[in-house]
């Protein structure tokens, strides 16, 4: 089946292990549980809408090595076309660590490896053909300039998840229709703490609508003749915060093929977000859809203020 959305960016393996309470310097902590999988924003965005019943193929790069090799077959068994993640010879994957406490708190700690995506010759024609919407996060960025200008070009949304500020985003922001940022990305920004005004900055370059996810508050997003709108978090008992984005993102493309509103949208990807949260790991507890519209009609008939914790 061809891809309706394709992803272009990180894919890592992460290495997750749970403590009690995170050791003082130079002191050892025993892990209750220990987790190898998959994970990196584009990546696990387009795991979660494969699991969500969407056609997805990634654009990215691995190394050569074992931490390679694990990546690709976590993606091959979530049926996400690798047909463009290249392997480089000779080079190294992405790769972290990340701790959980037990109150679902994270240190995270990754090397970005040696293999670097390339924009291969078969986009353009796989953009004009199936493709609706790319997703990108801009860790790589000349390849991601490259591939929104192609998709500005062939009138398919492009979609940015922009965790950290980095030199030189400025320039593919022209290029982003949908643009999801974190607190930190928004306070970076703009130089405080103020969302509205960083997501009115940031709709200035262009874009359809910008949202600020901000952890256990939800989202706060405005679009072209769209009031604020906040998307509080749904509660849960969360264990496992790690790959909530990446799942919040998956959700918001999902809603964007649908052509939902924006706040029927932001409500679906909380959702998303909110059920990954209920084991270790970024991608052990991504829904699939009925359990999502099942979590939604709950939220309906019994609804609730509180945000995830």
């Amino acid at each position: 089946m061809k891809p309706l959305v394709i992803g272009l960016g990180q894919c890592s393996l992460d290495i997750l292990g749970q403590v009690d309470n995170y050791p003082a310097l130079d002191e050892k902590a025993e892990l209750n549980s220990l987790l190898v999988q998959g994970g990196g924003p584009v990546a696990t965005a387009l795991v979660t809408l494969s699991r969500l019943g969407v056609p997805v193929a990634i654009v990215g790069a691995v190394g050569d090595d074992d931490f390679g090799r694990q990546i690709r077959e976590g993606l091959f068994q979530e049926n996400v076309d690798c047909t463009y993640l290249l392997q480089s010879p000779q080079s190294s994957s992405q790769v972290a660590f990340v701790t959980v406490d037990a109150q679902g708190h994270r240190n995270i700690f990754w090397h970005r490896g040696t293999a670097h995506p390339v924009i291969p010759e078969g986009l353009p024609g796989l953009l004009a053909d199936s493709v609706r919407i790319l997703h990108l996060d801009g860790l790589h960025l000349d390849p991601a300039i490259a591939a929104a200008k192609l998709a500005r070009r062939q009138a398919v949304t492009t979609v940015l998840d922009a965790g950290t500020l980095r030199p030189g985003i400025e320039d593919l922001l022209p290029f982003i229709d949908h643009l999801v940022v974190s607190e930190k990305f928004a306070r970076h920004f703009i130089g405080k703490k103020d969302p509205e005004a960083a997501i009115r900055g940031l709709l200035s370059y262009g874009a359809v609508a910008v949202t600020v996810t901000i952890g256990r508050s939800g989202s706060l997003s405005m679009g072209k003749g769209v009031l604020p709108i906040h998307q509080p978090a749904f509660a849960v008992r969360a264990i496992d915060t790690t790959g909530c984005g990446d799942v919040f993102h998956g959700g918001y493309i999902y809603g964007l093929l649908q052509d939902w509103s924006l706040e029927r949208t932001l409500r679906f990807a909380a959702a998303c977000a909110a059920l990954k949260t209920r084991a270790l790991g970024g991608r052990t507890s991504i829904p699939k859809l009925q359990e999502v519209e099942s979590f939604l009609s709950c939220q309906d008939e019994h609804p609730t203020p509180e945000a995830i914790g």
